[in-house]
């Protein structure tokens, strides 16, 4: 039988399943705390990676309207984020706004709200915008640097991607797919994305709207202007917060003086009588919650020290037929300060077509990531702490009360780390997929740690690039920090040759235990599968501790080393995701885990 979550929500805040079945989306639904205002407010993301940048300033909108007495649901498009759907599919432009538009719908079901707002940044204030314009009833929009066109849109991600042919697809318009920044754009979506228009149509999408302007790019733009023309009372402001809010997620500052402009001007705009609609005493309106697609049921899961972790449990849909496939578990773990669906939306790849082969995965967020709201802020010195090992066991206690028996931690870079953490400090952790590290234990202030921590390539990169006329080429142009380079190299000459002039003084190593530990978990049945891709900057940390390729480990049970050409830190590639998705399947079938 399906499992249904009973774990009770926090005031305030609910995870919701909403829209039709095919455009299906995940989000969440922020009643208000104090009093009820009359308008009912939609949050639009930014799509890609700006919407992974501006995850952090949506929640915390999200949460001071609700405070301020406004109705809000912030959710992922079709395709993005938790919600079903991949970015092959077809027709996606029109099933984001398809969402929003439902978003709006149920919004005014579950508050009762008569008036409607949209905030959108970049794309999601255009998509906002045409989705305002069709619907009508809108009364207010707060775009922040909207995008003027969806040609000018993906002029920009043409820029910065890469075109690669594809095989034809339903639907599909001809050309060449874009993957550029860990998302692919397929040619209908870039052909459809490049048939918007911001400016207002007929009818009006709203009768007032606020415009933010960017703090790193002078002027407006033309759609003020158009608005203006259009008889719609518009407002522009220069607030400042655009470009710390897209800034890397591990460095992003949620822009809090511009949150507090929005809420002021979307409370100016309600007019004194209007009034939520009266819910009768006692009266729930009922919730939404798991959605089922494809063979695969994904649950919310609250759970924790007072429910304050929040994570998505995918399983097979028909569990009683999974075997003993379904009493094992494979946890993700965030990485950096990403939400729970990964870097390029890896994780949420990852859980689905784990469980659509009869386990269980869940993907969840580790205190002050995300939607665990259990911590005040997250800070980069925090991405390695040996207290995140408790909110992986938090998770554990929670799955084995739903029958299962074994578990698998998956972690990329510095989720790796956590993972490795844990499974010394808890034996209930059967095996460990750790992916990309550059650190599996923390010493503060050791000379390798800091050379680990800059995005370079491995060293067996650059001896590769010396002899490639290519390389000279950019190095002609100044396109190749020399100096970073040559200090990278440098301090990984002298540690190695400090470590090996203490062996021959017969001096204790004066480094973290790397090779022991994972020798001790190997001896201990811990199966573990090291998957680093050639180039990443973390093999001269790896191969550091464990040799060469992993030689130091070689004879060892339960320890497998797979390395990827062509890959990146991230994996931002489709073609990547693929191969260590489908390395991983092989090895829980390899391993015999939740084979009867």
């Amino acid at each position: 039988m399906a499992h249904t979550d009973n774990s009770p929500s926090p005031p305030g805040a609910v995870p919701i399943a909403f829209g039709a079945t095919q455009t299906r989306c995940f989000g969440w639904y922020h009643a208000p705390r104090v009093g009820r205002r009359a308008t009912g407010v939609v949050l639009c993301r930014p799509v890609g990676y700006e919407g992974t940048c501006a995850y952090e300033t949506y929640t915390q909108l999200a949460e001071r309207l609700a405070d301020d007495g406004f109705a809000v649901i912030r959710f992922d498009y079709h395709g993005t984020g938790d919600s079903i759907g991949s970015d092959a599919d077809p027709d996606r432009v029109a099933a984001w706004q398809a969402c929003i538009d439902a978003a709006l719908d149920e919004v005014q079901r579950l508050a009762g709200t008569p008036r409607l707002a949209l905030f959108g940044v970049r794309i999601g204030a255009t998509l906002a915008t045409r989705v305002a314009s069709a619907r009508g009833g809108v009364d207010s929009l707060v775009l922040w640097a909207p995008c003027a066109s969806g040609r000018a849109f993906t002029r920009e991600l043409r820029a910065a991607g890469t075109l690669r042919a594809h095989a034809p697809r339903p639907g599909d318009t001809g050309g060449d797919d874009l993957e550029t920044m860990g998302t692919l754009y397929t040619a209908q979506t870039l052909q459809d994305l490049q048939a918007l228009d911001g400016k207002p149509g007929s009818p009006l999408p709203a009768p007032r709207t606020l415009f933010i302007t960017r703090d790193d790019l002078p002027g407006a733009g033309p759609l003020p202007a158009a608005f203006r023309e259009a008889g719609i009372e518009t407002t522009v402001v220069e607030w400042p917060g655009y470009a710390a809010m897209m800034a890397e997620p591990h460095e992003t500052d949620v822009p809090t003086a511009t949150l507090d402009g929005v809420i002021d001007w979307l409370r100016a705009g309600e007019p004194a009588d209007a009034q939520p609609e009266p819910r009768a005493p006692g009266t729930d309106v009922p919730l939404q919650r798991d959605a089922v697609f494809a063979g695969v049921r994904e649950i919310p899961l609250l759970f924790g020290h007072e429910h304050g972790l929040f994570g998505i449990l995918a399983e097979p849909e028909r569990l009683d037929e999974a075997g003993g496939r379904a009493e094992t578990a494979i946890l993700m773990l965030n990485v950096g300060t990403n939400h729970r669906v990964g870097p390029n939306r890896l994780y949420v790849k990852m859980a689905r077509a784990w469980a659509a082969r009869g386990y269980r995965s869940l993907r969840f967020d580790l205190a002050g990531i995300g939607d665990s709201r259990s911590a005040a802020g997250y800070a980069s010195t925090r991405l390695y702490s040996k207290g995140s090992t408790v909110d992986v066991g938090a998770a554990i206690e929670r799955l084995s009360g739903l029958g299962v028996q074994r578990f698998i931690l998956v972690g990329l870079c510095s989720g790796a780390y956590v993972a490795f953490q844990t499974a010394l400090a808890d034996p209930r952790v059967t095996g460990l997929v750790l992916i990309n590290p550059r650190r599996l234990e923390w010493n503060e202030g050791e000379t390798l740690q800091s050379a680990m921590q800059r995005s370079y390539k491995s060293s067996h990169y650059y001896r590769r690039a010396m002899f490639e006329p290519a390389t000279y080429k950019r190095l002609l142009k100044g396109d190749i920090d020399v100096r970073g380079i040559a200090g990278r190299l440098a301090t990984l000459t002298r540690v190695r040759a400090a470590r090996a002039a203490r062996r021959l003084l017969g001096q204790a190593p004066g480094e973290e235990n790397v090779l022991a530990n994972m020798r001790l978990l190997s001896e201990r049945g811990t199966d573990i599968l090291l998957i680093v891709a050639e180039e990443d900057d973390g093999l001269d940390y790896l191969e550091y501790h464990i040799g060469p390729r992993g030689r130091h480990m070689s004879g060892q049970p339960n320890f497998r080393m797979l390395m990827v050409a062509g890959a990146d830190h991230t994996l931002s590639q489709t073609e990547s995701q693929q191969h260590v998705i489908e390395a991983v399947r092989e090895h829980l079938d390899h391993t015999g885990v939740g084979v009867e």
